[in-house]
């Protein structure tokens, strides 16, 4: 049986979101790390990006397939219904995406450059 599992791996630099226009006006807040006021500039809409492990192949270790920047809303829901997916075979991305929207779910928005 082949199941599979997301590993999130990014973006972890806010560089990448300011770099996409998706950081807010700075708003000043106090920190108690550096017992001062900082300047904040909150993240507009949160991103994830990573792969998807694939266990359960002739292999000692994982395979892996490469999974495009998203939503983290939505990968946080596709992660969640991976986890409870399991296939005779190996699929490739685009028949998990058919079959977790066959199941229902809404349409990923994906970022885009």
């Amino acid at each position: 049986m082949i199941t599979y599992s997301t590993n999130w791996m990014g973006p972890i630099s806010l560089s990448w979101y300011e770099d996409r226009g998706l950081l807010g006006n700075p708003e000043p807040r106090w920190s108690d790390f550096f017992k001062k006021e900082i300047v904040h500039k909150p993240i507009l809409e949160e991103y994830s990006a990573g792969r998807i492990d694939i266990y359960g192949t002739d292999n000692d270790y994982p395979e892996e397939m490469s999974l495009p920047t998203m939503a983290s809303v939505h990968w946080h829901r596709f992660s969640h219904w991976l986890d409870n997916y399991k296939t005779e075979e190996v699929q490739n991305l685009d028949r998990l995406l058919s079959a977790y929207y066959a199941d229902g779910n809404p349409t990923i928005k994906w970022w885009e450059e």
